[in-house]
């Protein structure tokens, strides 16, 4: 297990070097931002169930396990997620350029240009999120959590 950041909650590559793409951009991104903002960490604390992102432009997926100690990112789909994130690379980072704000609750980000944008490919069913009507708050605070604006 690669660990990608240190810190107060740290986030660790299951799969190490064997980490796919999309688990090392995920991995990356929440790293960093729980190093950057780490207001964020009591968000990821509160995620239970397991959220996956899988690439469409990459055929490859990847599952992050929030826990009280650290973020585990898996290589695949891994147990029964909450959200799954089905969308392009380009869309993943266009979502992590979303300003949140309360850990997600109040979704600023999706007012803005780039934010419509999202909204419009989530519509077209283009860029889908399964479980975000049923696990609307984990589906945010993901977004939060890897989101590179600050709050």
């Amino acid at each position: 297990m690669t660990t990608v950041e240190s810190g107060a909650y740290p986030v660790s590559l299951f799969d190490g070097e064997d980490a796919n793409g999309v688990a090392n951009i995920v991995g990356m991104l929440l790293g960093q931002n729980l190093e950057n903002f780490p207001s964020r960490i009591k968000f990821a604390r509160k995620i239970a169930r397991p959220v996956s992102i899988i690439s469409t432009d990459t055929d490859s997926a990847c599952t992050i396990v929030f826990g009280t100690d650290e973020a585990v990112v898996y290589n695949d789909v891994v147990g029964k997620p909450a959200v799954t994130v089905i969308a392009t690379v380009d869309q993943i980072l266009d979502v992590s350029q979303l300003p949140m704000k309360a850990g997600g609750l109040i979704p600023v980000g999706f007012f803005t240009g780039r934010g419509m944008t999202v909204l419009g490919e989530i519509l077209k069913h283009k860029l889908v999120v399964k479980g975000l009507l049923t696990h609307t708050v984990t589906a945010l605070r993901t977004i939060a959590l890897v989101s590179v604006i600050e709050p």
